[in-house]
């Protein structure tokens, strides 16, 4: 990753290019450290991504969609008071560091122009979103600093804006190569990434000037993977020797950013929930050892009654005082040595075996209980933790959704505001034939799929005795290849993804039922069939995604 102060450069100039005169539609702030400006510009619509995320901080334009909060925050407001239905008038670089301003023209409420300029700051993990007035004094920021928190250069409202310290270094596109191992140290906006790659180039008799006018020039963003891990820039890295693929600039870094964004919202949004559902399922695992050990305990309570007996039998020997007797057993012809309580005496110790006895007896069935619910627990659980491997931004909302329907989690409190019900956010396929394959991502899309959305001739698979996706054939009278398509689907889509001959049973969904009482996701199945298939994600390159 090189989004350094040349990326900005070019980002700057597209930028101008595109959205310079546009109109801020509206502004919602996605995450914790994002802003998105819906932004009307040469009668088109763009959405502008800003992103002070300590590791992935950037400006850009987007084409994904991203989840916009319903209810707005307080700088939300702020920012939508301020500049929605203002222009951007212009924007510009600070020299070739990493901070990008946007100078917006507006009105205020007494209809009077008024200037706003939002600073962009791309410093790791001081990266920092700054609205200030036509005085440059802080109106609000996406985080604030405080004096305690740095005496320098403190940032809330109220506070004038400075520009952070910054070092004298050339520019690389005016100025001539100056020989030197880190090109860093002499040039301003250039990653150690870049200094790489440049000094890589001209050991192969490029020209310093003519790299730098590729990098000005460009429109494309290089994606290079070298062991896993991805780095990017205007130009390809060709030093990395790793495999390459090219995009325009803005679908490039979307493309490069789309999987980081969705690990990082789903954790930001649902609030840890991977780990909740994992204390969760770890907890009944814990308890279920404790039940069955106590069962056992209650289903020798056979003994109790011995002793009680023996004692009653043997009360001519026992005083008070005694803590243990060695009496004759008469049920095996043995001796047996029974632990007594020195406060009472012979037959008030046999009847508190006795009362043992009956407490253990009478505890059996409640035990038996609890385990059979104790097991369903981790079974639900379970599945939860298999649909977050897997899950999206929206899957896991829904899992989220799910737990606080199910009394798990504490609703939050909305509005009273009328909302319709939208349809859980599952996966539909298109195989070469043209059949439409349902995936139910979570329990909530599991139910919606097999008992709403699904024909009673449509055709359900799902892995055997394990969590899993629903998947859904929508096609009758299914061939081979279609049937082995779904079931690889299935498995994939499963806590057997990584197994081989993972079995998949598949029936008519006229055959299924709901039972009475059970957790989401759970059904009743009658007159199926099993396929045995090893999960791997060829099936990919099989179907295509429904729009």
């Amino acid at each position: 990753m090189a989004y350094d102060g040349i990326m900005m450069h070019r980002i700057k100039d597209v930028l101008n290019e595109t959205i310079q005169g546009g109109r801020i539609n509206k502004i919602y702030q996605i995450s914790k450290y994002e802003l998105l400006f819906q932004v009307r510009s040469q009668r088109k619509n763009y959405q502008l991504l800003i992103s002070a995320h300590p590791m992935y901080a950037r400006i850009q334009l987007t084409s994904l969609n991203y989840p916009t909060p319903e209810s707005p925050n307080p700088l939300t407001m702020l920012l939508r008071k301020i500049l929605e239905g203002g222009y951007i008038k212009d924007i510009t670089q600070i020299e070739l560091d990493r901070i990008l301003k946007i100078t917006f023209s507006t009105h205020n409420e007494l209809g009077d122009y008024i200037e706003y300029i939002l600073y962009i700051e791309i410093m790791g993990k001081h990266s920092n979103v700054i609205l200030v007035d036509s005085h440059h004094k802080v109106v609000d920021c996406i985080k604030r600093i405080t004096p305690s928190m740095n005496t320098e250069r403190f940032l809330q409202p109220g506070a004038m804006y400075q520009l952070p310290p910054m070092l004298k270094k050339r520019d690389p596109f005016s100025s001539e190569y100056i020989p030197d191992n880190q090109l860093t140290r002499i040039y301003q906006g250039m990653s150690p990434l870049l200094s790489q790659e440049i000094l890589y180039r001209l050991d192969l008799h490029e020209s310093f000037h003519d790299i730098m006018k590729q990098l000005d020039q460009s429109n494309s963003l290089y994606l290079t993977t070298v062991h896993g891990k991805e780095y990017f820039h205007l130009i390809e890295m060709t030093h990395l020797q790793g495999e390459t693929k090219v995009y325009e600039l803005f679908d490039g870094l979307d493309q490069h950013f789309h999987e980081i964004d969705q690990k990082e919202r789903i954790k930001q949004q649902t609030s840890n929930l991977s780990k909740y559902i994992h204390n969760e399922y770890q907890k009944n695992v814990t308890k279920l050892k404790k039940l069955q050990n106590t069962l056992d305990d209650s289903q020798n309570s056979d003994d109790y009654r011995m002793k009680g007996d023996l004692l009653y039998a043997s009360l001519h020997l026992i005083q008070k005082g005694m803590t243990h007797i060695v009496v004759d057993n008469y049920y095996d012809n043995s001796q047996l040595d029974i632990m007594l309580d020195p406060k009472l005496d012979g037959r008030a110790n046999a009847q508190k075996y006795y009362q043992k006895y009956q407490k253990a007896k009478n505890s059996i069935d409640v035990l038996k209980e609890q385990i059979e619910l104790t097991k369903k627990e981790i079974d639900y659980f379970d599945s939860l933790l298999t649909a977050m491997v897997d899950a999206s931004y929206y899957d896991a909302l829904e899992i989220k959704e799910e737990l606080e329907n199910e009394g798990y989690l504490k609703k939050k409190k909305k509005k009273n505001t009328i909302r319709k019900k939208q349809c859980p956010h599952y996966h539909t396929f298109v195989t070469k034939d043209g059949i439409e394959i349902a995936v139910g991502k979570n329990n909530l899309q599991n139910d919606y799929l097999t008992f709403k959305y699904a024909h009673r001739y449509d055709m359900w698979f799902h892995v055997k005795d394990m969590p899993g996706s629903h998947v859904i054939v929508k096609a009758q009278n299914l061939d081979e290849y279609t049937i082995r398509l779904a079931a690889k689907i299935a498995a994939y889509y499963s806590k057997g993804k990584n197994s081989s001959s993972v079995p998949v049973n598949y029936t008519l969904v006229k055959t299924l039922k709901k039972p009475a009482g059970a957790k989401p996701g759970k059904v009743i199945l009658d007159h199926y069939k099993t396929i045995y298939i090893d999960p791997d994600d060829t099936f990919f390159n099989e179907i295509s995604i429904k729009k």
